[in-house]
């Protein structure tokens, strides 16, 4: 999935925008590189100078789809954030054809998705859902609106008459009348009833609509499968905040979600253990990481906050001091702020220092080994990603920390961002401290796949 040329650089007369246009338009399950050069007028070897080849160009595309996803606006709570965000995935799906089969059938085809998966995640959780609800209401959410779309695509398509007896039927037609075929009559329900709680009094017997249907090509019942997510992801959040209010009296966030209640009802009797080290040159001038940090030392007694600049101004590191921290805890926090596209000086000297060969890494070198190592941190701006300013993703900054996470042997979780430190507003700021404090606590974390 490499780019070999800019979105906008022209190459023989045409640009990699040119390009990936073509491939959407032809049908991004079943374009051809061939396909795509005769739809621009110019050789399959030609569009090598844009692409370097079709998995390049279906990455491409899909990072293009990804523009054309409008998320819902932020502000509206989780049960209409979720309404309105399988509308927008519906769309987008009828806007490009094929893309269901892709992101179904494409193993690394969600991957260009991640980012605008973790801003609903985010909004989700503002919404007042907890982080795990959130995850398993995306989760959901995209293979429902996946499945139906499938469905529908399949049903509207025209297909052979199995019976040889029409031409131009749709899949639709075909299975209507092989229904009616198999069972009798065209009000048949296959036998099966349920209660109709919508009636006067709640009483009568309704047909379930086995018979196919036109709305099923519309998405028939998405709407009905949306509210039965909606309404499990609430008996789910009861569940939990009865099980919390049973082993705890106090500490219970606006959302139902406190540090206090996460780690009572671990079902553990050893917490997970948390080291946080906080890695900012100028603390007495933050705001962000303040914030953050300040939440920390209050998520509970099992959270251990470092200031690693005040304990080593000189950049001479305690290397055994910091190895006997590292060692204590299960999960180790790296806190910082993104400068130049990187960390402050200390933690790269941090680094050099204390994650020597022989104990963090090589072939005796396991005293991490099975950890977690999570990144929280705080870019200053915003304009990260394919079609922004600065390029590249966040994930793919970061990368070099994650290949560090290989080689001592830790789990690398999902990093902790906190983007756009420079305008965010106080409100905002003060929830995601509280969803830091969250995170700091919780059970385990997600891990970022090698190439996510």
């Amino acid at each position: 999935m490499t780019h070999h040329a800019g979105n906008s650089e022209p190459v023989g007369g045409f640009t990699r925008d040119d390009v990936v246009a073509a491939a959407l338009d032809i049908g991004i399950d079943t374009f051809t590189l061939g396909k795509v050069a005769r739809r621009l007028g110019v050789r399959p070897s030609d569009l090598r100078r844009a692409v370097s080849s079709r998995e390049d160009l279906v990455s491409a595309c899909l990072e293009r789809v990804t523009s054309d996803l409008r998320l819902p606006r932020a502000g509206l709570a989780w049960p209409d954030y979720l309404r309105h965000l399988a509308d927008a995935l519906w769309a987008v799906l009828e806007r490009h054809p094929g893309l269901d089969h892709t992101l179904v059938d494409l193993p690394w085809a969600y991957l260009p998705f991640v980012p605008v998966a973790k801003k609903s995640h985010a909004a989700l959780v503002a919404g007042g859902l907890g982080p795990h609800e959130a995850y398993l209401g995306l989760d959901y959410l995209v293979a429902t609106v996946l499945t139906a779309h499938r469905r529908a695509s399949a049903m509207r398509a025209p297909v052979e008459d199995v019976a040889g007896a029409q031409e131009g039927l749709r899949g639709v037609d075909v299975a209507t009348r092989m229904w009616d075929e198999r069972f009798g009559q065209p009000g048949a329900s296959f036998g099966t009833e349920v209660r109709d709680s919508s009636s006067p009094g709640g009483g009568g017997d309704t047909d379930v609509p086995l018979r196919p249907e036109d709305s099923w090509l519309e998405g028939g019942a998405l709407q009905d499968q949306v509210e039965v997510l909606i309404e499990g992801l609430r008996a789910l959040g009861q569940v939990t905040a009865g099980a919390s209010a049973a082993t705890t009296h106090s500490g219970a966030s606006s959302h139902g979600y406190s540090t206090q209640q996460t780690q009572q009802t671990r079902g553990t009797e050893n917490p997970v253990k948390t080291l946080v080290l906080v890695f900012h040159p100028h603390m007495e001038s933050s705001r962000v990481n303040k914030a953050l940090a300040d939440r920390a030392e209050s998520a509970g007694e099992n959270v251990t906050v470092r200031y690693v600049y005040d304990l080593y101004p000189d950049f001479k590191i305690d290397v055994a001091a910091e190895q006997a921290a590292l060692q204590d805890a299960d999960r180790i926090v790296l806190q910082f702020p993104m400068y130049w596209f990187s960390s402050p000086a200390l933690l790269k000297q941090w680094e050099d220092d204390v994650l020597t060969y022989g104990w963090a890494y090589g072939e005796e070198g396991t005293a991490l080994h099975g950890k977690e190592l999570l990144l929280a941190v705080s870019p200053g701006g915003s304009a990260y990603g394919r079609e922004a300013a600065h390029s590249y993703t966040l994930h793919e900054l970061l990368r070099p920390f994650q290949g560090s996470a290989r080689v001592i042997g830790t789990r690398y979780a999902v990093p902790f961002l906190t983007v756009g430190a420079l305008e965010i507003s106080d409100a905002a700021l003060a929830q995601r401290a509280e969803e830091y404090a969250a995170t700091l606590v919780a059970d385990r974390l997600p891990t970022l796949d090698t190439f996510g």
